[in-house]
């Protein structure tokens, strides 16, 4: 065999291999495909799919949420309370009100280095610690049975 006969031959057979892999091939793969989306057998396997990727794409959003969304809100709140806690407590100290009960406002003091959990119970227990002092001057109460535990006299 001469170099001219193999560079023919080589030539003629990257010339069949191009014409095969790159026409031939994908056109036939498109037929087949495009005739199989078009069959009723494709709906119901194309429907699995989608309710695969629609659950995928589901999870994933919870991760992002749980992930990213929920830190944020965690620490927001936190700043919230935070924030309310030394507002309440600077407010106390200014009235006459806070001076004449500097258990409150030693507690609430006390509750600016804490959590931000604890923060929020105390906000939410500060105004009915105010009504107790208030009350508690007016009408002391009794305990007469069951040490004190819901049977209370005025």
């Amino acid at each position: 065999m001469t170099d001219t006969v193999f560079a023919l031959v080589w030539l003629a057979s990257f010339i069949l291999y191009l014409a095969i892999y790159t026409w031939h091939i994908p056109l036939r793969t498109q037929k087949k495909i495009e005739s199989w989306l078009r069959s009723e057998e494709s709906d119901e396997t194309l429907l699995l799919s989608l309710e695969v990727i629609v659950k995928r794409i589901r999870e994933q959003t919870l991760i992002d949420f749980e992930e990213f969304m929920l830190p944020t809100a965690r620490d927001n709140l936190r700043d919230f309370y935070n924030g309310a806690m030394g507002h309440v407590a600077k407010n106390l100290k200014k009235t006459e009100e806070g001076s004449q009960a500097s258990l409150m406002a030693n507690v609430a003091n006390e509750l600016e280095n804490r959590p931000w959990y604890e923060q929020m119970l105390a906000s939410k227990l500060l105004p009915s610690l105010g009504d107790a002092f208030q009350k508690g001057s007016e009408s002391p109460q009794k305990a007469s049975e069951g040490l004190g535990l819901g049977k209370l006299k005025r």
